[in-house]
């Protein structure tokens, strides 16, 4: 495919890439990387579709351990549904891998395995089966929940591997049947829109990675097929698009925090670099688009720690893989210099991926570090830190945003890494079926925040009861910047939205390269008075020294000493928590939630105001 609108598609870019790697001994061990993961999908078998319960694990699908619990038919409608997103999912990355190591080699051999996995491919129709809402024990009256994730995800596949190998290679009969699948998907596509069928339709919802999927699926679909020939259909995916990509602003923050940020715009950025190459730059120079890598790079934290706000699952230290695709897409896609820096200094270098083999070639002399911290008015946050050393002090506070999504209960929690110590941390998220989501990791328990009263989180099946007391979803909390410099900052979070009967809570956060003071003032709204809790998610395993003091405590562990001071006599106990925080667990990880120490400070009895003082320095 020509070049067009300063873009190449992936067939240039990586016959450009074969020469360079003849020179280059480094971009030829990055090569053989890739074909040698190539030849190793050789060994594996086709992924395939299954149509029972019973089969999923079978041919390289996978099971989401929600539907377990399920009864049928929703057990199986559910399980079959989600096998859908995990299969199309995978071959968005494998397919496009293969052929581009066909295209490199011109191994027979792979180019074989394009064309039998494209085949396979073709008799999955609808890419999406429906069932994916069925979570909820329940579906629309007709069947019919609407084309999803699995549906954008499969287009990619396609259209990617198309784009590199060509249609001229593969077998007539085979590109007849993979155009008349993606045909049906826009025909479906449009009508799910037209009918308003899936929630985030009916519900506008634009803001979500559920709407950008299908939307992805629709514009690449019209693409492979020809613009000229779906107008209207194209049109509306670009309508679709804007609405998403104007809901978010121009600083690039995304609502759905970082995980499904990575996930959602692999597929912004897949479209959008799609689009530029036909010659429309609508999508790709938007200022959302290209304010995220800088927004993006932000999360990353010194001590090897991610800001894992939100559902953020792989955001834990020691996970390096996180991101790399997607700085890499932003690199080629959008020519983003900030991204093409965080690939090479905040993870291990660009994936073996397409994407992170193209990057590998680009112009590097005149990089230079991005700026350190920003305030993100609608992601509700503040992203410091020190600077870029891996021993630099870091420091994020969250506020709350109405439009929030994958959202905690988190409002006004604050984080702390003084010169690489993790201080004060957050939970973190596991995997939606491990049982301790609900109470321990998305609620208040998880993280650094009010609670009136003693009364724990209940549940009444999978679905989390928050009593009285407890931080509500989605309260708008705002954040007023008084200071954010080098030197540090000075801000406050007003959370008293988020809480029934609370007159006020106000945390004040100020802080320089050595230490954070932390200032909670919280008033009842009615005379029934409430025992005040706070809890102090620590960045240790084993339990610190711990000194009471009259009105407070003080808490040493090597190079830190926190401090507590209020107006009210506190009770303070350590109680262990879980955490995917300080340490990385994959989704399907089976062994026992890792622990770590928490400080729970509350009054010593029941208060209609108190004033706690929070002080965290360095000892060394």
């Amino acid at each position: 495919m020509q070049k067009n609108s300063n873009h190449s598609s992936w067939a240039d870019y990586l016959d450009e890439f074969k020469p360079a790697a003849r020179r280059s001994s480094a971009l030829a061990v990055a090569r053989d990387r890739l074909i040698a993961t190539a030849r190793g999908v050789l060994k594996q078998p086709l992924v395939r579709r299954v149509y029972r319960f019973e089969d999923i694990g079978r041919h390289r699908t996978w099971l989401d351990g929600r539907a377990r619990p399920l009864k049928e038919p929703m057990h199986s409608i559910f399980a079959l549904a989600m096998s859908d997103h995990g299969t199309n999912q995978l071959l968005s990355a494998e397919l496009p891998t293969v052929a581009a190591a066909a295209r490199l080699t011109g191994d027979r051999r792979l180019v074989q395995r394009v064309h039998d996995q494209l085949h396979e491919m073709a008799s999955w129709s609808p890419l999406q089966r429906p069932g994916w809402c069925a979570y909820g024990d329940r579906l629309p009256p007709d069947g019919k929940d609407g084309n999803w994730l699995a549906t954008g995800t499969g287009v990619r596949a396609i259209a990617d591997t198309l784009e590199i190998l060509g249609r001229d290679t593969l077998p007539p009969a085979t590109v007849a049947r993979l155009d008349q699948l993606l045909a049906a998907e826009i025909v479906s596509i449009v009508d799910d829109w037209t009918a308003k069928r899936p929630w985030f339709i009916y519900g506008n919802a634009p803001f979500t990675n559920q709407w950008v999927l299908p939307t992805e699926g629709l514009i690449r679909a019209c693409l492979v097929l020809g613009r000229d020939r779906h107008t209207v259909a194209y049109e509306q995916g670009v309508a679709n698009l804007f609405a998403h990509l104007n809901f978010h602003g121009s600083q690039g923050a995304f609502e759905e925090g970082i995980h499904y940020a990575d996930f959602t715009l692999q597929s912004l950025m897949s479209v959008a670099r799609a689009m530029a190459l036909a010659g429309d730059r609508r999508a790709i120079d938007h200022p959302f688009l290209r304010h995220f890598p800088l927004w993006a790079l932000h999360h990353f934290q010194p001590g090897g720690f991610v800001i894992n706000a939100f559902d953020a699952f792989g955001a834990a230290r020691g996970n390096r893989a996180l991101m790399k695709n997607t700085f890499a897409l932003a690199a080629v896609s959008l020519a983003s210099r900030d991204a093409l820096w965080a690939m090479d200094h905040l993870t291990d270098g660009p994936d073996d991926s397409v994407a992170g083999l193209v990057s590998r070639i680009m112009v590097r002399r005149t990089l230079s570090p991005p700026k350190l911290f920003a305030a993100y008015a609608r992601a509700a946050r503040i992203n410091w830190r020190s600077s870029w050393d891996a021993k630099a002090t870091g420091i994020w506070v969250r506020g709350g945003d109405r439009f929030d999504s994958h959202d905690h209960q988190d409002r006004g929690h604050v984080n702390v890494i003084l010169q690489g110590i993790p201080v004060f941390i957050e939970a973190g998220t596991p995997a939606y079926h491990n049982p301790r989501l609900s109470g321990d990791y998305a609620s208040g328990r998880g993280h650094n925040v009010l609670q009136l009263g003693n009364q724990p989180p209940l549940k009444k099946g999978s679905v989390p009861v928050v009593p009285a007391g407890w931080q509500k979803i989605r309260a708008v909390a705002p954040i007023t910047v008084h200071r954010l410099t080098a030197r540090g900052g000075d801000l406050v979070v007003d959370g008293t939205a988020g809480y029934d009967g609370l007159k006020r809570w106000r945390r004040q956060v100020t802080w320089t390269l050595g230490q954070v003071e932390v200032d909670d003032t919280v008033q009842l709204a009615n005379a029934q008075p409430q025992v005040v809790l706070f809890r102090w998610h620590l960045g240790l395993t084993r339990n610190p020294r711990m000194v009471i003091e009259k009105n407070g405590v003080c808490v040493r562990w090597p190079g830190i000493q926190v401090s507590m001071a209020a107006d009210s006599p506190l009770d303070i106990a350590i109680e262990p928590m879980p955490d995917h925080t300080l340490c990385y667990r994959k989704w399907d990880d089976q062994r026992p939630d890792h622990l770590h120490a928490c400080l729970v400070v509350k009054t010593a009895s029941p208060v209609k105001h108190c004033r706690i003082t929070t002080l965290a320095q360095l000892t060394r």
